[in-house]
């Protein structure tokens, strides 16, 4: 059984597209969607960019 993807729930449930985490940290839609489901490590400087641009929580992106 697969655990649940954090991340993507809160993403959803707060109306953040992807697109625009992937705007926010630099990247293209393909690799931000590997970060998001954990086949790729967000950076420390990723993870403050999210936190303070888009109001995530760290524990989301840890």
């Amino acid at each position: 059984m697969e655990e649940p993807n954090e991340l993507l729930g809160y993403l959803k449930a707060n109306h953040i597209p992807q697109s625009k985490v992937a705007e926010a940290i630099g990247r293209s839609m393909s690799a931000t969607n590997r970060k998001i489901n954990h086949h790729a490590d967000f950076t420390q400087s990723e993870i403050r960019k999210l936190h303070y641009d888009l109001k995530i929580p760290l524990e989301m992106l840890i």
